[in-house]
Order: structure tokens, then C-alpha cells, then sequence
């Protein structure tokens, strides 16, 4: 089975080149699907021979869900562009898809852990809020997930299609994960170190937080 890697970038330039290097040898095609940044990343893409896109300005789901229209292979991975990502667990997260016996793969980092979360109070209310929702989504949907919002994860090219996705910010790992669930897909998780952020800097502010909830709240009263 082929493997599509899709990298959602902004301004992440400054290590492009080095996540580019680090999964070539797992990838039948790379996609850098870019937030439009003004710090050479296109440059640094085209040289090295990945295709690049552009999102639609709209936030991080917006650029998978381009991405994953350009995708061809069988199977889509992502890995983001900022270093916190271990490419030496890209062979674990294939293998179940490969072999027939996972629809989708995700990575933990409660099982894994994490050198990205400070200990200040931004880092413990995020680090609470990822144990709130996997909790409200095993209890809704009978799982068993520990970690339903790290973006390290694979999938079956046809599976995420019929996900029919539609968040564009932040909460489209989550929207993926819940979608799965509701249409009884099979998913085994993983653990993976995040690392720390390698360059730039986060996209993601601890009040956006809330929409994470709020898209729980919907889908769990939605049939």
C-alpha cells in the first residue's frame, strides 16, 4: 500500500528542509500544504522535490482537508513541521494499516510522553483538557483512547474520504477521531514521544481550546 505524507505548515521554514529528509524513505509522494508563510518554506519545499500547496487561509483543518484531496496514495500520514514529531515511529503507525488490521493509527503521547507541555498554568489546563476529552469520548463512544488530539497518525486513504471531514481549525483531529468512532472504524493507538518544538513558534492558543468541547457537545448529540 502507497503512503501519502501530508505536513501542514506556517512560517516553519527554518526545519522544512531537516522534516523533509527525516521521512522520505517512508513516503510514495510528500505534500507540504503551507498557511501561506512569508519565510522561504515554498523555496525549501520545491528544492528538495515535495509537492506544495496552499491552504485556503482558514486554519489548520482547512489545510488537511486540501491536502487530502491532493493525496493519491492508499494510506495518508501526517507529521507536522515543527520537530515534535518521532520519524523512527513512522514504520509502527504504517504497519497495522499495511497488514490489514487497522483502519486508523494514532499516536499517544500519555502512553508515549511529552517534552512539549510546561508545567506553567497554559500547559496544565491544555494537558487537563486532552484527558477531558479522551475521557467524554471513551465514555460516549466506548473506547478505549488516551490521547484523542495528537496529530501523529495514518489512515486508510478511502476511510478518511468517507469521514467527509469538515472542521477548519484546530479540532480536526479530534473531528477525525470521533467520526470513526460514530461510523465503527477500526483504530488502534500507539505510543509516541512528542518532542519539544524544534523552531518557530505555536499556532494554537489555550482559548481556542473551547472549541474542542463544543465540537464533542455537537457530534455527541448528532446521530
Amino acid at each position: 500500500m502507497g503512503v501519502s505524507i501530508i505536513i501542514p505548515a506556517k512560517n516553519e521554514g527554518e526545519g522544512i528542509t531537516r522534516i523533509l529528509e527525516s521521512i522520505k524513505g517512508y513516503a510514495n509522494e510528500i505534500i507540504v500544504v503551507d498557511g501561506h508563510s512569508q519565510d522561504g518554506t515554498k523555496e525549501k519545499v520545491e528544492k528538495f522535490g515535495a509537492k506544495f500547496i496552499l491552504d485556503n487561509k482558514k486554519g489548520r483543518g482547512d489545510a488537511v482537508r486540501v491536502a487530502i484531496k491532493a493525496a493519491s496514495e492508499d494510506i495518508i500520514l501526517f507529521f507536522d513541521a515543527d520537530g515534535s514529531h518521532d520519524d523512527k515511529d513512522v514504520l509502527s503507525v504504517l504497519k497495522p494499516l499495511q497488514e490489514g488490521k487497522a483502519d486508523m493509527v494514532t499516536c499517544s503521547r500519555r502512553k508515549g510522553g511529552s517534552l512539549d507541555i510546561k508545567m506553567d498554568f497554559p500547559g496544565f489546563i491544555r494537558m487537563v483538557g486532552c484527558d477531558m476529552l479522551a475521557m467524554l469520548i471513551n465514555l460516549r463512544w466506548k473506547s478505549d483512547l488516551s490521547d484523542v488530539l495528537y496529530s501523529f497518525r495514518a489512515i486508510k486513504r478511502e476511510v478518511i474520504l468517507d469521514l467527509n471531514l469538515k472542521a477548519d481549525k484546530f479540532y480536526i483531529e479530534q473531528e477525525m477521531i470521533v467520526k470513526a468512532l460514530k461510523k465503527k472504524y477500526k483504530i488502534i493507538e500507539i505510543p509516541s514521544r512528542e518532542f519539544a518544538r524544534g523552531w518557530g513558534n505555536s499556532k494554537l492558543s489555550t482559548f481556542e481550546g473551547i472549541e474542542f468541547f463544543l465540537h464533542f457537545i455537537r457530534e455527541a448529540l448528532l446521530p
